[in-house]
């Protein structure tokens, strides 16, 4: 059974991991790949432009995947550690209210069956839906960024968007124990 030590256990673990690749991202922001490049005199400026921007369209790619791969282990972890038991995406699916849900989605609607939900008022599941949705479409356009850049942002702001969703979905994901009230008598 979990217990509301666990999940904030569980809860850090994810946040801390999170917390690495929004310093790795701060850290690409910062750093200037092209003087870099320059130093071994073996590419010229449009070379060097498109190595950084290919670098970077990878790196974005592979921290997206990573993202959503930090919140689907933790909600795995909160599955299993609730139920006992491993989560059997392929036997929940004969459920009829399941058969169209995504594996992050059916683990939502169990969890939140016991009270491990995203507090009421924040719109953070239809979000982290639209960013499993935009992590399913990279993988299958060929792992290219590129390919979920929404119009009218670049890069840099759909990266933001993933990540500041995936720490919001986690810091507003609540283990709400619930409260049995008594009838009088």
């Amino acid at each position: 059974m979990l217990t509301k030590q666990d999940f904030k256990k569980l809860k850090k673990e994810a946040k801390h991991e999170i917390k690495w690749i929004e310093q790795e991202y701060e850290q690409l922001q910062q750093k200037d790949a092209s003087s870099q490049l320059k130093k071994h005199d073996l590419w010229d400026e449009e070379e060097i432009h498109r190595l950084t921007y290919d670098r970077k369209d990878r790196k974005y790619a592979s921290w997206t995947i990573e993202l959503c791969s930090i919140i689907e282990q933790w909600l795995l972890r909160l599955y299993e550690q609730t139920y006992q038991k491993s989560f059997n995406s392929v036997q929940l699916m004969k459920t009829p209210a399941y058969r169209s849900l995504s594996n992050i989605e059916i683990l939502q609607a169990e969890l939140k069956s016991q009270h491990i939900a995203v507090k009421p008022g924040t719109e953070n599941d239809d979000e982290l839906t639209k960013v499993f949705k935009a992590r399913n479409k990279l993988i299958h356009s060929n792992f290219s960024f590129a390919s979920i850049v929404e119009q009218n942002t670049n890069a840099e702001q759909t990266l933001a968007w993933i990540l500041n969703t995936v720490k919001q979905y986690r810091k507003h994901l609540k283990y709400e124990i619930p409260v049995l009230s008594h009838a009088k008598e």
